[in-house]
């Protein structure tokens, strides 16, 4: 077999009991493409199993089912490889499914001409369509079991005909099959006379190479960063285009300029091809880390903080409105949330509703707002520059597979103007460097009056400062917010924006907040410099803050059940290893003297 053939990905998919594993059973075995022992275990009493051979877990084989996405190849007769990932049908696996079809140049979806085509068969087709699978077979499956063939498969075809090419693939075959009998596999069966197009094979074969590429764009997303004898060498998998010894390349994120002066894989290289693997050298020593993307010099791509996206919802709990998540692409990764649902597809009837927040197995369309700038490309023109997930930042699953559609400019999408008065220039005016000093804990534990007292003292001492007190800013800033754990999020970001303005003015930022959970406090710290945020937790056992209760929230907490009060109905995070920790049943000047040493170490001469 010549391995310079190329190589056609294909995804089977289709509901549960529509016969998928029967039928590509079959096609493995007529293609001879299974072992002889795996027909001989799938065999008893002189009949074959076909979808025995397909159903590698004993779960699956014991169900009847296919529950986890399993890879078989097959040789086409020009001598091309198919890889055929064979998907799950049933709705929970869902997520499977959208993984089988994220690489694949075509989709076989298998349907049940008995049942006709379910909810499950155009959900399948809408998240193919997503994934960019550009060439659709449908296989209106047990074709024997039907009386009038010829009119159930019409019927079926103008039935779901629209719908299917409303989703813009470049071609759909339907064809008549019978898994069990072996109509329409690998060759034309005489019940079916009145049926002259090509069998699931002959469709596999008529599959060109995937998509067009555009040589002149260039993206090389950088993995690692090394230095070997001196020389420093970006790695990654060169995503689109070709890079040359020599070429003028940038990085976009810094705008710098630079040009290729040596490639590497497994020996020196001349140039190196979209797909391949390899290390780069720039003939120049430029600030590139890994996430970064490489780009011709010539191109004006630059890093986007809002982009419009396709999403399949993968996880069983709900999007959540202003949650933050990790969106990943290949190496690059960023804080994001979802900022709006424009959309969300009605499986039963392929329109597009207004949007809500998505549920698991929806698809919608969405606006992810990113905290760091990437360089991402719509999905039409590379699935690995325009491939994202999203990753729920406490359970570390995968909550949502997206697709990239294109940049969304916002008045936000803006170059700040370089103000002659800076930062540096005002903490010199204010005599000590500005910090964030963020005080954490239970209500009641005594933030409010520690920030009180540093900030009395710092104003004696001549130094500028404001503090961020949660009452306050739930007053003013926030007064729009209630206190599920999603209002307290948004609660806590709004803080640390806040403070960034601050900090840039020059002052030393006291932020007073109970702000319970981790994965909040830590979004917060990551929108600073290591040296210029200090979070302090002032640890103040739950009995203490209950007697002190200044404001009568615990009791009324315990009286009424609001189900809202963080110590009470809502879990609170402690710190796990806070930069300092405050023992809130200490005397006030002990615990305003920690945090002072902390800031006058700081001034400037």
């Amino acid at each position: 077999m010549d391995s310079a053939l190329p190589l056609i990905r294909a995804v089977i998919c289709g509901a549960v009991d529509d016969g998928k594993s029967t039928l590509l059973g079959r096609l493995l075995v007529n293609t001879d493409s299974v072992p002889i022992d795996e027909v001989d275990a799938a065999t008893s009493e002189g009949a074959l199993d076909y979808s025995l051979l397909t159903d590698g877990l004993a779960s699956e084989r014991e169900q009847g089912i296919t529950i986890d996405v399993a890879y078989r190849h097959l040789a086409l007769p020009d001598g091309r490889r198919v890889i055929i990932a064979d998907s799950p049908g049933h709705e929970q696996y869902t997520r499977n499914m959208a993984v089988a079809a994220s690489m694949a140049d075509v989709a076989v979806l298998v349907i049940d001409a008995e049942r006709g085509i379910r909810r499950q068969s155009y959900r399948h087709a809408a998240i193919c369509a997503l994934m960019g699978v550009r060439h659709m077979v449908i296989a209106l499956n047990k074709i024997d079991c039907v009386t009038d063939a010829e009119s159930r498969f019409a019927t079926l075809r103008a039935e779901a005909a629209t719908r299917f090419a409303a989703h813009g693939f470049a071609t759909i075959d339907w064809i008549p099959t019978s898994g069990a009998r072996g109509d329409s596999v690998t060759k034309l069966h005489p019940d079916t006379g009145w049926y002259e197009g090509p069998t699931i094979l002959e469709a596999l074969g008529a599959i060109t190479s995937p998509r067009n590429a555009q040589p002149r764009v260039v993206r090389f997303p950088v993995q690692t960063v090394t230095r070997h004898n001196g020389k420093r060498w970006y790695g990654g998998r060169l995503a689109r285009g070709s890079l040359v010894v020599g070429d003028s390349v940038r990085v976009p994120r810094t705008g710098t300029i630079t040009a290729v002066a040596e490639l590497q894989r497994l020996g020196k290289l001349a140039c190196a091809h979209e797909s391949e693997s390899v290390a780069v050298r720039l003939s120049d020593e430029v600030d590139v880390m890994r996430g970064d993307t490489i780009v011709r010099a010539d191109d004006t791509v630059h890093p986007q903080r809002v982009w419009l996206a396709d999403l399949v919802w993968l996880d069983n709990e709900p999007l959540k409105a202003s949650e933050s998540y990790v969106l990943r692409c290949g190496p690059a990764e960023s804080p994001a949330r979802v900022d709006f649902v424009r959309s969300v597809v009605d499986v039963d009837s392929g329109e597009e509703r207004g949007g809500r927040p998505l549920q698991m197995n929806d698809l919608g369309r969405v606006e992810l707002v990113l905290d760091r700038p990437l360089v991402l490309d719509p999905y039409a023109k590379s699935r690995y520059t325009g491939g994202v997930i999203l990753v729920d930042r406490r359970t570390a699953r995968t909550a949502a597979a997206g697709m990239i559609v294109e940049p969304v400019e916002r008045e936000s999408d803006v170059t700040r103007h370089a103000f002659a008065v800076d930062r540096s220039r005002r903490e010199h005016l204010n005599g000590v460097r500005g910090v964030v000093v963020w005080l954490t804990g239970l209500p009641g534990s005594g933030k409010s009056s520690i920030a009180d007292e540093v900030e009395k003292r710092l104003f004696d001492l001549g130094i500028r400062s404001f503090t961020l007190d949660g009452d306050t800013v739930r007053a003013t800033l926030s007064e729009d917010l209630g206190f599920t754990p999603e209002d307290r999020r948004e609660n806590v970001r709004r803080v640390a924006r806040v403070a960034e303005l601050m900090l840039d003015a020059g002052l030393v930022v006291i932020v007073s907040l109970v702000s319970p959970y981790r994965v909040d406090r830590g979004l917060a710290r990551e929108r600073f410099a290591a040296d210029d945020f200090i979070e302090v937790f002032v640890d103040t056992p739950l009995e203490v803050c209950e007697q002190r209760d200044p404001k009568g929230l615990y009791a009324r907490a315990r009286a009424a059940g609001s189900g809202q009060m963080t110590g009470v109905d809502q879990q609170y995070e402690a710190p796990e290893s806070p930069d300092l920790r405050l023992d809130g049943t200490q005397p006030l000047e002990h615990s305003v003297a920690l945090i002072l040493n902390r800031i006058v170490t700081r001034r400037l001469g």
